[in-house]
């Protein structure tokens, strides 16, 4: 999906939520005065400034000094031409018939919800300045406007095997494989336990298929221990020295807030360049996203050219 709308984040506070707490900066300037005309549609002044005071809030907390009066004027600008690009892509929602069902809402919404606690979530919607309900309709939103350009731009891209495989000769060193471990593995709640358990190993007399099975606390002891192969990304940092183990060899015991862990290595696979069959899905999704890209901002500019949009200057300047 475009950059620009890509996940749905739960920050996205769309400018077209009406607003009624802000104030004016001048007494000529009147909240309810539409500052830009898009298809007849009227944004107003008092719609712009609550969008713009969130977005330069958002600006304060990733900088990391006072912006400057360059910095507001590019932002001021940004957060105009958004407002246009939003209100231009929920016209074409409604002029193609799109919509979304509820078990497509709920599903983004606990999505979007996953990674926050309640109190978290609670939190970023005050720092929003947004009701639950605005927050809802935003992602409702948000999986109108992907639908559209799904819908209208990305089904028209395409990708052959002959630009997929040219991608690939020239950009070979991006595409490999990590070494990866195949290893198995036992945790226990005590260090008492793994002390036990270790010291089972060195007498050898239980193997360590057979001491995972009876003692392990994690999902895979019931397989003997067995994590399958895997590499560094996918473990905890605490794991990483697993790897710099011969095969057949015992790890240390690892403590983690989890509990005690041993592993041992059953095979090791290097790392490796991968060949243009498997790197071949890599490809693709990579020049999609170009191109999709590509393609959505050629979309976006051919709906603006053909759109009336009136900006009143003479109020955007005052702000």
């Amino acid at each position: 999906m475009i950059n620009w709308f890509k996940g749905i984040a739960l920050g996205l506070s769309l400018c077209l939520i009406s607003c009624s707490n802000g104030s004016s900066s001048s007494e000529e300037l009147h909240g309810n005065d539409a500052i830009v005309i898009i298809n007849h549609e009227e944004i107003s002044l008092e719609q712009f400034k609550t969008e713009f005071k969130l977005q330069k809030k958002k600006f304060r907390v990733h900088g990391s000094k006072e912006t400057t009066s360059e910095e507001m004027a590019w932002l001021k600008n940004r957060v105009l031409e958004q407002i246009i690009h939003n209100s231009l892509l929920s016209q074409e929602v409604k002029r193609n018939g799109i919509g979304v069902s509820q078990e497509e809402l709920n599903e983004a919404l606990l999505k979007t919800k996953s990674g926050y606690s309640e109190d978290s979530f609670q939190k970023q919607l005050a720092f929003e300045g947004l009701t639950y309900k605005e927050w809802e309709n935003s992602i409702e939103n948000n999986l109108l406007i992907n639908k559209l350009i799904s819908n209208l731009v990305n089904s028209k891209v395409s990708v052959s095997d002959s630009e997929m495989r040219r991608y690939f000769e020239n950009n070979e060193s991006k595409f490999h494989k990590s070494e990866q471990v195949k290893a198995l593995h036992i945790m226990v709640e005590t260090e008492e336990e793994i002390r036990t358990i270790q010291k089972e190993l060195q007498s050898k007399q239980k193997d360590f298929s057979a001491l995972a099975r009876e003692f392990s606390l994690g999902p895979e002891g019931v397989r003997g221990g067995d994590l399958g192969y895997f590499e560094a990304g996918q473990m905890t940092e605490e794991f990483y020295n697993v790897f710099k183990l011969k095969i057949n060899g015992v790890s240390d015991i690892i403590r983690t807030p989890y509990g005690f862990h041993l592993f041992k290595v059953e095979d090791k696979v290097e790392e490796r360049k991968m060949s243009f069959e498997e790197s071949k899905k890599q490809v693709e999704k990579i020049l999609l996203e170009e191109l999709q890209g590509s393609a959505f901002q050629k979309w976006l500019v051919q709906l603006k050219e053909k759109s009336e949009i009136e900006i009143k200057y003479d109020l955007f300047e005052k702000i």
